[in-house]
């Protein structure tokens, strides 16, 4: 179960602006060890809703069980899509993480908020492992890596906000 809760001095629309940025994303997936980053989409709806979607030969390495399941150099594709915000600027989504050729389903929700003068940005979620046996020790790295790399995203984004 992935609940993490992040919190910034700056305001949801500051926060949403910068995290929705592709070139920050972009930058943000190289800060974390990603390769190859790329920017497959960044739509907007005419009501002010977001989809960004990027893609990243993986940056992590895997301990021996993993290699097994996971193929060498795989692509993973991270999908953010945000609804309009909110009068009180806050923000909810959906994230999701497709591994190619792993079998592992990672995403959740996800709310952008006001926390007196600054916000907060909340992951809920899951990682799902369908390999009988050893899924439990995927699922386990798995959601392991994801809140390292959440957050130290967090502390990259911080930085970048108090620029």
């Amino acid at each position: 179960m992935i609940a993490e809760t992040f919190t910034y001095d700056d305001g949801p629309t500051e926060l949403f602006d910068l995290i929705s940025d592709g070139a920050f994303q972009l930058e943000l997936i190289t800060h974390l060890g990603g390769k190859d980053a790329a920017l497959l989409e960044r739509t907007t709806t005419p009501q002010g809703g977001v989809k960004l979607v990027t893609r990243q030969r993986a940056g992590v390495e895997l301990p021996g069980f993993a290699k097994r399941l996971i193929p060498a150099n795989t692509t993973v594709t991270l999908t953010y899509v945000w609804e309009p915000a909110e009068d009180d600027d806050s923000r909810q989504g959906t994230w999701s993480t497709d591994i190619k050729g792993a079998p592992v389903s990672i995403g959740g929700q996800t709310t952008i908020s006001s926390a007196g003068a600054g916000s907060v940005h909340a992951f809920g979620g899951e990682v799902k492992a369908s390999v009988p046996i050893v899924g439990g020790k995927l699922e386990a790295f798995a959601l392991d890596n994801l809140r390292r790399d959440l957050a130290l995203a967090a502390k990259f984004t911080a930085g970048r906000l108090a620029r």
